[in-house]
């Protein structure tokens, strides 16, 4: 509810100005207190203004309420004309008067509702009167898109898709609203730099009866650069790393704020002829950088070969070779040729059985005498029995031949 400029009223005169007291508008929008409505009679200086209504103020308030409003947003001032207070001002009359407000409706008026005050007549025949129109608008709220859309603020760079995804969402809201987007937006991280939001353009809007935009701008700054180093030590007293070892060290790399350093730990043993190079592990198993540079601290554990006496050597004795058969106990019938029937066929030479006695043991190189006697001893055995095997023979053979001479 406002005061109302009306273009008829300009012809006020200065006289009447500076007579009539005006009184500030305490209620509904008011216009200027040069626009207005005024008349001057015998008994009053009348002045009032027109208001504007909007038809929520008929849905929202009691009729009473309404009326109340209505006058207090008029502004108006009665005077009585010939009373002077003490101090040379009029005195304003504050009951005394009446108001038709029965021309009022709850629509929609281009043109106004009159409203008449009246006031009783003092020296004058008939009663005062000054009019003022009530204009009323349509002022329920219209639905409005807000939409929100986010732009990159650094040149060349496109915005991430974690950037993206925070993007508020449309709505519909109701004209009137005052719209405030929240500011309020995670960091991310894009490379070796990082996003962050900047400003909404508006930063805010009270929506009138068209849909609005809110673009926002994330701006993308480059991030330190650290350095993470790594380094081997001997974790033996007095041993140093060979350079086989140094040779596997990782090489140097950067990282920035936020990244997770895990250094490998899968190295292979180093072997040397007296021992090995162990990997023992990492001072710390991963780090994340923090406002500096990191190191990484290996240890390497030397383990020498333990070298121990072999057990000293059990001599095995050689089997006792198999004894050759007596000609003196075991007489064999001489066999006979067939043309000379009287000369005995000789018997074989026996063979001299003369083995190796086994060798005594010797601590210095009992292994090499053990495995010489075991292969004589062998040798040895082997030849008895063959030279048994012939002897069997040859008492076959002259059985045989005695036998065929006694048939004969």
């Amino acid at each position: 509810m406002k005061h109302t400029k009306h273009p008829l009223l300009y012809a006020a005169t200065l006289v009447i100005l500076l007579v009539c007291f005006v009184l500030p508008s305490s209620a509904l929008a008011a216009s200027k207190m040069g626009n207005d409505n005024h008349t001057d009679t015998s008994d009053y200086c009348l002045r009032a203004h027109d208001v504007t209504v909007g038809l929520s103020e008929f849905s929202s308030k009691t009729h009473a309420e309404l009326e109340s409003d209505i006058l207090s947003a008029s502004a108006f001032t009665f005077l009585i004309r010939d009373t002077v207070s003490g101090t040379g001002d009029f005195v304003p009359i504050t009951s005394g008067y009446s108001v038709d407000f029965s021309a009022l409706t709850a629509a929609v008026s281009s043109s106004g509702y009159v409203i008449t005050v009246s006031l009783s007549a003092i020296s004058m025949p008939g009663n005062s009167t000054i009019q003022f129109r009530v204009f009323v608008t349509d002022d329920t709220p219209q639905q409005c898109a807000v939409h929100y859309t986010f732009c990159s603020g650094t040149a060349e760079l496109a915005l991430p898709a974690d950037v993206t995804a925070q993007l508020p969402a449309d709505e519909t809201l109701p004209s009137g609203t005052t719209v405030t987007p929240s500011a309020v937006f995670s960091p991310v991280r894009d490379g070796a730099g990082m996003w962050t939001f900047s400003s909404w353009s508006p930063s805010s809007i009270t929506l009138a009866d068209s849909d609005v935009t809110f673009s926002g701008t994330w701006l993308w700054t480059a991030l330190p650069v650290y350095t993470v180093s790594f380094e081997f030590v001997s974790g033996t007293s007095g041993q140093t790393l060979p350079k086989g070892v140094l040779d596997k060290l990782p090489m140097n790399t950067t990282g920035i704020d936020g990244d997770v350093i895990t250094p490998p730990d899968t190295f292979r043993a180093y072997h040397m002829t007296e021992g090995t190079w162990r990997f023992y592990g990492w001072n710390l198993s991963s780090q994340t950088i923090s406002g500096g540079n990191l190191t990484f601290i290996g240890e390497w554990r030397w383990h020498k070969i333990k070298v121990t006496a072999p057990p000293t050597a059990q001599i095995t004795p050689a089997p006792t070779a198999t004894p050759l058969p007596d000609a003196t106990r075991n007489p064999i019938a001489t066999p006979q040729s067939e043309n000379s029937p009287d000369q005995p066929v000789p018997l074989p030479e026996p063979v001299q059985n003369n083995p190796q006695p086994p060798a005594t043991s010797n601590p210095t190189g009992g292994t090499a005498q053990m495995v010489v006697a075991t292969v004589l001893t062998a040798l040895v055995a082997a030849q008895a029995f063959a030279i048994a095997s012939d002897l069997k023979v040859l008492k076959w053979y002259n059985a045989k031949k005695a036998a065929r001479r006694m048939g004969a």
